[in-house]
């Protein structure tokens, strides 16, 4: 199977361990690295063996290009996947695939008719806790699932995060770069994860605030309470506040009438009458799960098959965060799906 070429766009923590990946994968070949800072794309090419550009214009016109990994701040993925798309290339896009859910439907709206690819990093679709609970429950194994809490308890401090360098100064925290804040940026994949196990919502009522960084726009706390489509019921917590940071951790609790489960971070606890299953995480590497999610987009484009988490399954978590945000403002239960035009916080 032919290599399938590579430009990763953005070159900051996460954008070095998608162009690090690329450059190691049987299915990849990494052309490009792309960077407005000259010296990080020239050093970055340099060390991986790929040209480096200033422009996504450039990139984007060099023929040996298939595919684009977009890993820049928030409030340009969405305008950099569509400019992607439509010089034909397949789009791996970071999380959130945009800022609002109209830029979100009208990036896969745009793939569709070009009929490219287009995926989103949700790299915890590939942890194995993940898919054995996954299996699980489409095994029936925990029965008829009444619950599903999300818990994620982290720490983002004003000077270390928000206002570490001029670069995060200029769009982390605000609703305009950002597009929210600890639902948005932290707890999206934890979100995704229980979509990816419950299915579909149906309303949902939520409570957001900044208790602990005055100087930025967005949440650092919110909670929420969902009904799925099945029947089943969520909760979900999270915030960037937890102190002492030592104490951080994400927690997923799956509820169902034979059992129940439980994701504390990256291992799995399953608990049944008859036995308890555990899957230990804890070894997993920063950048592994990205290796693999890299390696089946590569793999479907060649192949022709559906990549697992296409743009469709992207735009389901920014559309209950903003459900959330849209309740909190309101003060009331909202349903989903969202129309256009209840996406603008």
């Amino acid at each position: 199977m032919d290599k399938v070429g590579f430009a990763v766009v953005g070159l900051g923590v996460i954008g070095q361990v998608h162009a690090s990946n690329i450059s190691s994968l049987e299915e990849c070949r990494l052309v490009a690295v792309v960077d407005q800072v000259r010296e990080r794309a020239e050093e970055t090419g340099r060390r991986l063996g790929a040209t480096p550009y200033n422009s996504i214009d450039d990139a984007l016109k060099n023929p040996e290009v298939e595919a684009v990994v977009i890993a820049t701040p928030s409030y340009l993925h969405a305008p950099q996947a569509l400019y992607a798309l439509q010089h034909g290339k397949h789009v791996l896009v970071e999380k959130p695939m945009a800022t609002t859910l109209r830029g979100a439907r009208l990036i896969v709206r745009t793939a569709e008719r070009m009929r490219l690819r287009l995926g989103v990093v949700f790299q915890e679709r590939f942890l194995e806790a993940a898919r054995r609970l996954k299996e699980a429950l489409s095994n029936g194994l925990l029965g008829r699932v009444y619950l599903i809490e999300a818990e994620l308890k982290w720490w983002r401090g004003e000077s270390e995060y928000y206002r570490s360098d001029p670069l995060a100064c200029s769009w982390r925290g605000y609703w305009e770069t950002e597009g929210g804040g600890v639902l948005m940026n932290q707890a999206i994949h934890t979100i995704d994860l229980i979509l990816w196990l419950g299915g579909d919502v149906e309303k949902v009522s939520g409570i957001t605030a900044n208790a602990l960084h005055p100087s930025i726009e967005v949440e650092d706390v919110a909670t929420a309470v969902i009904k799925f489509k099945n029947g089943s019921l969520g909760a979900i917590s999270a915030t960037v506040n937890t102190r002492p940071t030592t104490r951080q951790y994400r927690k997923i609790r799956v509820y169902g009438e034979k059992g129940h489960a439980e994701i504390h971070d990256l291992s799995l606890s399953m608990w049944l009458d008859d036995g308890e299953v555990n899957v230990d995480g804890s070894m997993i590497s920063f950048g592994e799960l990205h290796r693999k999610l890299a390696a089946e987009f590569a793999s479907c484009i060649r192949r022709g098959d559906e990549f697992p988490v296409e743009g469709t399954e992207g735009i389901k978590s920014i559309e209950l965060i903003k459900a959330i945000y849209l309740s909190s403002e309101r003060g009331e239960i909202v349903s989903l799906p969202l129309i256009e035009g209840e996406d603008s916080l």
